[in-house]
């Protein structure tokens, strides 16, 4: 693992210059779901290559197929799983994960933006993982250029609370938690600024 750091460190630091911000808002420890917006497929190792903690990353089945490619992301973490809505065998693996007190990365949009933004819709799966763990959620947005001499920002925020994502309503109410899943993605996008505070860290 130490040795992918390594060249991470290198290739966001020379060809993809990658700005992370409030780090320090990664818990070092308890469940955890971290829930990012997704732009690329560089996106789990911008994110991680800078924090201590390892997050296991819920990755779609095709992307283990090129065994290469595969070695290097389940090395980072990432786990196979179905991208239908039948995966008890992948759903209860990551239900055992944040049981276990990990951080499972998922991310809500189901596959990358490419400059659709919000007008991807979130599956709320993350925030029911969230709600019968007990996990915390963490929002990550990740924007700018990202390309060759790109520039790229990565900021975490604060952990949420998943049953404050729901303004009142039951957990079991599903059209709660799906606008819960828009606002919390809402929330992501506007992170996509520097203020003074970031600054100042």
């Amino acid at each position: 693992m130490w040795f992918l750091r390594i060249i991470c460190r290198i290739i966001f630091k020379i060809f993809v210059p990658v700005t992370v911000l409030n780090k320090e808002k990664m818990p070092s420890e308890g469940a955890c779901v971290v829930a990012p917006n997704h732009e690329t497929m560089m996106d789990m190792f911008m994110i991680g290559y800078k924090i201590k903690r390892k997050i296991k990353w819920m990755a779609k089945q095709e992307l283990f197929k090129f065994k290469p490619f595969g070695w290097l992301i389940k090395k980072c973490g990432a786990y196979p799983v179905k991208r239908d809505n039948h995966d008890v065998g992948g759903a209860n693996h990551t239900v055992n994960l944040l049981k276990s007190g990990e951080a499972v990365g998922i991310f809500p949009q189901g596959t990358r933006s490419k400059g659709r933004g919000l007008a991807l819709v979130p599956k709320p799966g993350f925030i029911r993982l969230a709600l019968d763990t007990d996990a915390k959620i963490i929002p990550i947005a990740i924007w700018g250029k990202i390309r060759i001499f790109g520039r790229v920002y990565v900021k975490f925020g604060d952990p949420v609370d998943p049953a404050a994502l729901l303004e009142g309503a039951l957990p079991s109410d599903k059209e709660a938690v799906k606008n819960a899943a828009v606002r919390y993605m809402e929330n992501v996008y506007a992170m996509m600024e520097i203020t003074d505070e970031d600054r100042k860290g």
